[in-house]
């Protein structure tokens, strides 16, 4: 009792320095470059390619595709740094034989300073109001920490979350301490159900009327005490849904026919798949 007593005596007490020290910080805008445009407009490319003459099946879809878009407002690339969407295929701990598809927000160091990204003023939000802070104090003292600062050095780059995990006290269940960015949300609050779309139906949305956005927030700084900081964000949304007539496949290599039809350079799309039911 006496040592959990210390533990959140430590914890309130570096809470309190870190609001002292952030009082005294003072934030610095930096604008988009030239560059920033371009790099939106990598992700907006992405789109299902309608086959002419193709039969709309009228019926109800258990799966569908969404196609992510970034808004214009976002900011992607300034004077000090870019940051990208990168996909990859990771194992999943749990199910040896399963691979996933994850992004990860990554940041490319544009100057011939280290740069520093604090990841407790870092923040992922969602339209229907759900929020996640990249940096937990409360497990600051515990094995599944995650490290608060990142340091990227002069013309380099590194992932916002990595992909780490460690076996439980027992040794027989892997529990994440890292994981990379999923683009799945909640359905309900979205207002899609069973049977929002057909097979083979696609629903197009621009950036004001979507049904689902998503906002991630990244500070950083040229120094480690983060005397002056900057703050870029990035507003990401749905832009197309597809229903499918099977489930999609999850390999890259073993596309169904529908799939294949997504248009735009697959590095530099974000797509994800949900079940309608």
């Amino acid at each position: 009792m006496k040592k959990a007593k210390m533990i959140i005596l430590f914890c309130l007490l570096c809470s309190m320095n870190a609001l002292a020290q952030q009082a005294s910080q003072q934030m610095v805008y930096v604008g988009p470059d030239k560059k920033n445009q371009k790099v939106i407009d990598r992700y907006n490319r992405c789109h299902f390619r309608v086959v002419l003459g193709q039969t709309l099946y009228r019926r109800k879809s258990k799966d569908f595709t969404a196609i992510f878009g970034v808004k214009t407002n976002s900011l992607m690339s300034n004077d000090d740094i870019e940051i990208n969407f990168l996909k990859k295929w990771v194992d999943n701990p749990i199910y040896n034989d399963k691979e996933d598809r994850v992004y990860f927000v990554q940041i490319k160091n544009k100057t011939a300073d280290t740069i520093y990204i604090d990841r407790s003023r870092c923040f992922r939000t969602d339209s229907d109001g759900s929020k996640y802070c990249y940096y937990d104090p409360s497990k600051s003292r515990d094995s599944l920490a995650t490290q608060r600062m990142i340091a990227i050095p002069p013309h380099g780059k590194r992932n916002l979350t990595d992909y780490r995990w460690v076996m439980n006290k027992r040794g027989n269940y892997p529990e994440i301490v890292e994981y990379p960015e999923e683009f799945l949300w909640n359905l309900e609050a979205a207002g899609m159900y069973e049977g929002y779309v057909c097979y083979d139906e696609v629903k197009t949305f621009t950036e004001n009327n979507s049904p689902y956005y998503r906002s991630f927030l990244i500070a950083y700084s040229k120094g480690a005490d983060f005397a002056t900081y900057s703050i870029a964000t990035i507003n990401c949304y749905i832009r197309e849904i597809i229903g499918w007539r099977y489930s999609e496949q999850i390999k890259e290599n073993v596309r169904i026919v529908s799939e294949s039809r997504l248009t735009g350079d697959d590095k530099y799309s974000i797509t994800s798949w949900m079940p309608l039911y």
